[in-house]
């Protein structure tokens, strides 16, 4: 999510920075599984800075600057949106995030429960979340980064993968070994979200298709 200067202005004047001595709270909740990632605070500048970018800016109470979340492990957050708490002296912040987003290496700053808790369950959302980490090495490639290694070689190399790991997923499906198939209906998934993410097509374009033909099929049925 990248806003317009007025955009930025507008949403900046309503955040009650004063409150604070000219910090805010800031809540990062990850879009793809609601978990709470982490908690930090903002200064306008900094506010400025996400809103423009896209990406999380905080304000650092012990280096006293400006830090963006990522700058040194490319971990980034991404942002989906934004929402002011009742007062104006809070923001929560909705964020597809690029791997673990503690520095301890977990998936949230908060993993110190009082009560134990059952794992959360990974459900379709994660596609979104697979799609902006996919995105993101687009668009800052890394010779690390085997999407950013694909995609530089052009579309017709990721396409052949595409192909690759479909006649694989027929081979493994034939074979009759569930865990084969998984790991290649995954292979296949991932590269059609590779070949999505490099023509610039929306993700959501499918899940709109799928639910169009589901509502068309139900709807002959009942009638």
């Amino acid at each position: 999510m990248k806003l317009s200067t007025k955009e930025i202005d507008d949403f900046v004047a309503k955040v009650n920075f004063e409150k604070g001595d000219g910090l805010v709270p800031v809540v990062v909740q990850d879009a793809s599984t609601d978990s709470v990632l982490m908690q930090a605070y903002m200064n306008k500048e900094a506010l400025r800075l996400t809103l423009s970018s896209g990406r999380m800016h905080y304000w650092s109470r012990t280096k006293g600057r400006i830090w963006m979340k990522g700058e040194e492990s490319k971990h980034y957050s991404l942002v989906e949106n934004a929402f002011l708490d009742c007062d104006n002296d809070a923001i929560l912040f909705k964020a597809q995030q690029v791997g673990v987003v503690c520095h301890t290496g977990e998936e949230t700053c908060f993993y110190k429960p009082l009560k134990p808790e059952e794992n959360v369950k990974v459900d379709a959302r994660m596609l979104e979340r697979l799609f902006e980490v996919i995105h993101e090495r687009i668009r800052s490639p890394s010779e690390e980064s085997y999407v950013s290694r694909l995609t530089a070689k052009g579309e017709d190399a990721v396409l052949q993968k595409v192909g690759e790991e479909a006649t694989e997923l027929i081979l493994a499906v034939k074979s009759g070994d569930p865990k084969e198939a998984t790991l290649e209906a995954a292979d296949v998934i991932f590269h059609i979200l590779v070949s999505f993410a490099q023509k610039g097509y929306s993700l959501n374009s499918i899940f709109e298709e799928l639910d169009s033909r589901h509502k068309k099929k139900t709807k002959n049925v009942q009638s």
